[in-house]
């Protein structure tokens, strides 16, 4: 249930990240020049600011109530002194600065926090500074794109003159745009896959579910080029043909941003990484959090209590804790750490060794 809800309210954040940084670095661009002033919806950058601000508290809350929901030193460091905790406090300031500085010309500053903020977590994140270097140049080109469909709905529903070159310039600026954004995406799947394709993995097959719909996002944006934007000068209904058309592009980012929620908290890149290397290749895990080859050897009969044992693999991009265990099968599980104290190896109870201070860690 927790994880379902974190998949919404990620989702919810991307989607306010999208059009609150994207409205400001669009205007920028689209308005450079232009003869009459650009019709701006401030009241969707506000909203969109503000949302921003309640998702990342809310990723905040989920995170620390999947830490155990107590507020002990090594939880609080690993919600506020981690990468999570430096991308969300990016992400509350920069909704912040968007939702006080709607109109003013530092928004974009506001802006810039935001789109950094994808850069320092994640799965991108893990893999250096290369990846998180191609995913902000990546999530700054699906803005920009995002903003500027919003700012031509807007234009359109007005008798605004100007819009018919407003969308030409939105046109030849997207030319751009759009190759930096599959540059920048080719380049960070790449890199995560490690060059290795196999689409028997549920992360690539994620990954080419939200590939298709970026091609149908593509195929819509041409169309809108090559057959509407022509019509604009001579035809009123043009202008109500190609609202329609951007308002399909918008529910196809609607579509692409509920995807990539769903693969940033359900799958991982590294699914097999190492989980695979240590047991010979032969199983694949899956999911934030995955459990390889329990067992638990056979007892004498008579004997009071048996062990078990298991490998635990993080596939999250954050630090998760192993807090407690149970078992239908017995009346009381126990956690024990095992270690080696002058050739001699001793086994403990896991309270003995505060617990609370051990994280499971990225593979």
């Amino acid at each position: 249930m927790l994880e379902a809800i974190a998949a919404i309210v990620k989702a919810l954040g991307y989607a306010a990240a999208l059009t609150g940084a994207g409205l400001a670095i669009a205007r920028v661009s689209l308005a450079w020049g232009l003869k009459t002033p650009l019709h701006l919806p401030t009241s969707l950058v506000r909203s969109a600011g503000s949302l921003l601000v309640l998702t990342s508290c809310a990723t905040a809350l989920i995170f620390f109530l999947r830490l155990g929901g107590d507020a002990d030193a090594p939880t609080l460091a690993a919600i506020f002194l981690s990468p999570l905790g430096v991308a969300l406090g990016l992400q509350l300031i920069g909704g912040l600065w968007l939702a006080l500085k709607t109109e003013r010309r530092t928004a974009p500053i506001g802006a810039v926090l935001i789109l950094v903020a994808f850069g320092v977590v994640g799965h991108s994140a893990s893999r250096g500074m290369l990846t998180s270097i191609t995913i902000i140049l990546h999530v700054t080109a699906a803005a920009w794109w995002c903003g500027g469909l919003w700012i031509l709905l807007a234009t359109g529903r007005t008798a605004s003159t100007n819009f018919p070159e407003l969308v030409g310039r939105f046109s030849r600026q997207a030319v751009w745009v759009v190759m930096a954004l599959l540059i920048a995406a080719l380049t960070t799947a790449t890199l995560l896959l490690e060059f290795r394709i196999d689409l028997a993995l549920a992360y690539q097959q994620a990954l080419l579910t939200k590939l298709g719909l970026t091609a149908l996002l593509l195929a819509l944006a041409g169309v809108n080029r090559v057959v509407l934007t022509p019509q604009l000068a001579g035809q009123d209904r043009a202008r109500i043909r190609l609202r329609r058309m951007i308002v399909g592009e918008l529910l196809l980012f609607a579509a692409i941003i509920s995807a990539t929620a769903y693969i940033t908290t359900y799958l991982s890149p590294h699914d097999t990484t190492d989980a695979a290397h240590a047991h010979g290749g032969e199983v694949q895990v899956s999911g934030p959090i995955a459990i390889v080859d329990p067992w638990a050897p056979a007892m004498p009969g008579g004997a009071p209590t048996g062990a078990g044992y298991l490998t635990i693999v993080n596939n999250q991009p954050v630090e998760d804790r192993l807090i407690a265990a149970s078992s239908p099968w017995a009346e009381r599980v126990t956690l024990h750490a095992s270690s080696t104290d002058r050739g001699i190896a001793r086994m403990c109870q896991w309270a003995c060794n505060s617990p609370r201070m051990w994280a499971l860690k990225i593979p």
